[in-house]
């Protein structure tokens, strides 16, 4: 990305990025959390997003609102709330994505704590004063609070002790969304935690990375944070991008081995990399499941291979198992899977229903109201 191409307010930028470990300069007592917030053609929810953080219980905080190439109003409307709330800085850069707008932003973080928020979501009011009081009481590098989707259920609460052990991190693994943390800005930029430019699903790369780093990580068992499932949405539009989850666990994969964390985790990454995948296939318009198959079949390492052919029901459902089979076997694996995905989708078909006409419905008009 042209750097020289940001604006911040009214006066053009230079390299927003440094490598290496940089640390900017932190004020731990105004503002004390700064929220980054990456805006790209989101004019019809901005307002809400903006309203819940400005109108945070707690005042100190900083706003970082990256425009990223937006093509509808969603400047103008920055421009307005920036008028009427100095905490609130602008920078105006052209469409890079997600990781690059989140990217941007670093090395104008002047908090001891970093808080990302997209912009077509928004937060509960008290969030920044719950996850600051959590993140100062335990001294976690990372706090992590719950949204809509959370199943509360799967998140082990930790006990408050000096080191947060490997098997408490386990079931944090489920939770990737950069949004649905506290960072401590420091623990990001000393380990270089950028979200990787040029691919979807970026959360995942630097959630493994954060969760095996960290020495102590915070739960707040609260739903503070709501996603807004936006039609428009990147993640939602299945294109040529929808392929990225192949690479992205691949740099996970790689991580994992030169960090020397991989023995520790191993179970764990590849029962997510192949549910994933497979769950992932499954929502894939059929004109990109050839290309998804070849991808996962080049990834696929005969250490996938040996836990998906020995993984019990639990570790790896019985249809995933066939998916595996089907991509490394012949016509008679390819058979067999097909008849158990058909099967399996018509098991799904009154789910689904529900889910079209009742639930989805019914979560639009909360949204709307």
């Amino acid at each position: 990305m042209d750097h020289n191409n940001v604006k911040i307010g009214n006066v053009v930028g230079g390299s927003l990025r440094k490598q290496g470990n940089v640390s900017p300069t932190l004020n731990t007592t105004s503002p004390k959390i700064s929220v980054v917030i990456p805006v790209y053609n989101v004019e019809p929810y901005l307002r809400q997003c903006l309203d819940s953080v400005v109108n945070q219980t707690m005042r100190e905080i900083q706003i970082i609102c990256v425009n990223d190439g937006s093509p509808d109003n969603s400047l103008s409307i920055l421009q307005e709330y920036t008028d009427k709330d100095s905490r609130i800085e602008i920078i105006d850069k052209p469409n890079g994505g997600l990781s690059s707008a989140r990217n941007v932003a670093y090395s104008h973080i002047k908090s001891k704590y970093t808080l990302f928020v997209d912009s077509d979501d928004w937060i509960e009011l008290d969030l920044c004063e719950k996850a600051y009081r959590k993140s100062e009481e335990t001294d976690a590098p990372m706090t992590l609070f719950f949204d809509d989707r959370t199943r509360e259920k799967k998140i082990q609460r930790i006990a408050p002790h000096e080191k947060t052990t490997v098997a408490e991190k386990l079931p944090l693994l489920d939770f990737p969304s950069a949004c649905c943390k506290l960072w401590r800005t420091g623990f990001l930029l000393n380990y270089n935690l950028y979200f990787p430019e040029g691919l979807v699903y970026e959360d995942n790369l630097v959630h493994w990375q954060a969760v095996t780093l960290a020495d102590k990580i915070a739960v707040l068992p609260e739903r503070l944070y709501h996603h807004r499932r936006n039609s428009s949405s990147i993640t939602q539009m299945k294109g040529e991008h929808s392929l990225d989850y192949v690479p992205i666990y691949d740099k996970i994969h790689k991580y994992l081995i030169q960090s020397k964390f991989y023995a520790d985790y191993r179970e764990k990454f590849i029962a997510t990399k192949l549910d994933v995948w497979f769950r992932h296939y499954r929502n894939l318009p059929s004109a990109l499941q050839s290309r998804f198959v070849a991808m996962i079949r080049n990834s696929l390492t005969e250490d996938d291979r040996e836990f998906y052919r020995s993984a019990s029901n639990k570790q790896c459902k019985k249809i995933a198992r066939l998916f595996y089979a089907m991509i490394d076997g012949g016509a008679a694996e390819a058979w067999n899977f097909r008849i158990a995905f058909t099967m399996n989708k018509m098991a799904l078909m009154p789910e689904r229903a529900i889910n079209r006409w009742i639930v989805r419905p019914l979560r639009r008009l909360r949204e709307a109201a």
